[in-house]
């Protein structure tokens, strides 16, 4: 019996632990630790991807809509001026000189539109020719005015903000002729 009750007494004894098993313990719990981090972290670059495809998504359409519909309020302006052209079709009066009154207050109207949505007319008529903002499509022979200066505008130009939406046609002043 002894030898029974001396095994019992060494497990009964708290065993002393290895310091290596120790350091086992440790590092395995240091890598669960890590394993879930990186199972978070991967979790959230998914999250993440999921949501840039579904932004990406969303500008794509958004982009697409404001591209098909994004002139509705002009359009919206401009149905006021058609419906004032029609009732002026539709006037029978022999009054010429109301109606042409009436299609001045319409051509008002739509440059007060245009002016609302950032299109302006260009003031050329007596300025210094400049070839971004308008096209020369003939000369004139003038002294009442310094060579390339602008005589006459044959179409009109226009602003779109601060860009040319489309270049005047004019006529350009010269008093030297040309010698060929």
């Amino acid at each position: 019996m002894e030898e029974k009750e001396k095994k019992e007494a060494i497990e009964e004894q708290p065993k002393e632990e290895d310091p290596r098993d120790a350091k086992i313990r440790e590092l395995e719990e240091k890598v669960s630790r890590l394993e879930n981090t990186a199972r978070v972290i991967n979790q959230r670059y998914v999250d993440l991807q999921r949501e840039a495809e579904y932004l990406k998504e969303r500008y794509r359409k958004d982009l697409e809509e404001a591209r098909r519909y994004g002139h509705e309020k002009l359009a919206l302006d401009l149905l006021e001026v058609v419906d004032n052209f029609e009732r002026a079709f539709e006037y029978e009066g022999q009054d010429l000189e109301g109606l042409r009154r009436g299609f001045e207050l319409i051509y008002r109207e739509l440059l007060r539109i245009l002016e609302k949505y950032g299109i302006k007319q260009m003031d050329l008529l007596g300025k210094e020719f400049d070839p971004y903002l308008a096209e020369a499509i003939d000369r004139e022979y003038t002294q009442d005015a310094p060579p390339n200066t602008i005589v006459r505008v044959e179409r009109k130009g226009y602003w779109l903000y601060d860009r040319v939406l489309r270049p005047a046609k004019v006529v350009v002043s010269y008093y030297e002729e040309e010698i060929t």
